[in-house]
């Protein structure tokens, strides 16, 4: 019983510390797979969402969109968080 409780708790640590500090040097994401000639034949991506904010203020659906995006704007786009981009209100 205790070896399970020590396996859940650093289960548990080792989450918190990944959840913390795996946001660390998420500025970009790698596209050098979208780069590839028989990929971007293809040009499809996975209709999975996990959003991405990109320096242009877009919200991209996931990371084949986005650097699809970026490949089409001459590597110009970077990763500003993960997540939905904020919408500013016009004044």
């Amino acid at each position: 019983m205790e070896k399970m409780q020590t396996f859940f708790v650093a289960l548990m640590v080792i989450g918190y510390f990944s959840y913390t500090f795996g946001n660390i040097g998420e500025k970009d994401i790698s596209c050098s797979y979208y780069q590839k000639k028989t990929v971007q034949q293809k040009h499809r991506c996975s209709i999975r969402v996990s959003p991405i904010c990109a320096s242009n203020n877009v919200t991209y659906s996931n990371s084949c969109v986005y650097c699809f995006a970026k490949i089409a704007l001459e590597l110009t786009l970077s990763v500003q968080h993960l997540g939905k981009c904020q919408k500013f209100k016009k004044s």
